[in-house]
């Protein structure tokens, strides 16, 4: 069983924002301890009155499984909480993402300096010039673009640093088997090419 797999597993155990993973790696180290871990170890851990704990104990690996097999096929990448390449700002957070799916290249998350750019979604014309403008800017200069894909600025944003030639980090509030809003599909595209879609 490739480890991998025990962290999708994991992942779809653990409800987002709820101190469920934290408290399980931080008792057991890795998802593959977590699923070997006794019912009244991950009890002791977790509690019993909550909606993950059930879906923990039941310790089915079936979907886990699909969910990487559709990764092959379709070339996403899986990036572990335990992966050297996972982003410590996200490990400090409260309640940290089990796994991201990423399609495309992984900027360095550990020298690359980022510069997140958010904003409104319905935008003025100086708006959209001054946003596509600095994020041009930034990028030409060495710096990472993060965004989302958002109508408004987060596009506009990413399409400025990729006219800079340079990576960008699109972050989705979706599947990433999902393009969402459907008309950014050639933006998603032209990101993959240098950069990546994460979620």
């Amino acid at each position: 069983m490739k480890d991998i797999v025990y962290w999708i597993w994991l992942s779809l155990c653990c409800t987002p924002d709820t101190s469920t993973f934290p408290k399980l790696i931080s008792k057991f180290g890795d998802a593959q301890s977590i699923y070997e871990a006794t019912d009244r170890e991950i009890s002791s851990c977790i509690g019993h009155n909550t909606s993950d704990r059930s879906a923990i104990l039941k310790r089915n690996l079936d979907e886990a499984q699909r969910v990487y097999d559709f990764c092959v096929k379709h070339k996403v990448g899986l990036l572990s909480y335990a992966s050297d390449e996972y982003p410590e700002s996200l490990k400090k957070i409260p309640t940290p993402p089990v796994l991201l799916y990423y399609r495309g290249k992984l900027p360095d998350f550990k020298s690359s300096f980022m510069v997140a750019a958010v904003g409104t979604r319905s935008l003025s014309d100086y708006g959209r010039n001054a946003a596509f403008r600095i994020s041009y800017d930034l990028a030409s200069a060495g710096a990472t673009v993060v965004s989302g894909m958002a109508i408004g600025i987060y596009s506009v944003a990413l399409a400025g640093a990729l006219s800079a030639g340079k990576s960008v980090v699109a972050v989705i509030g979706s599947g990433i088997d999902i393009c969402y809003p459907n008309g950014h599909l050639t933006l998603a595209r032209e990101i993959v090419k240098e950069g990546c879609v994460i979620t």
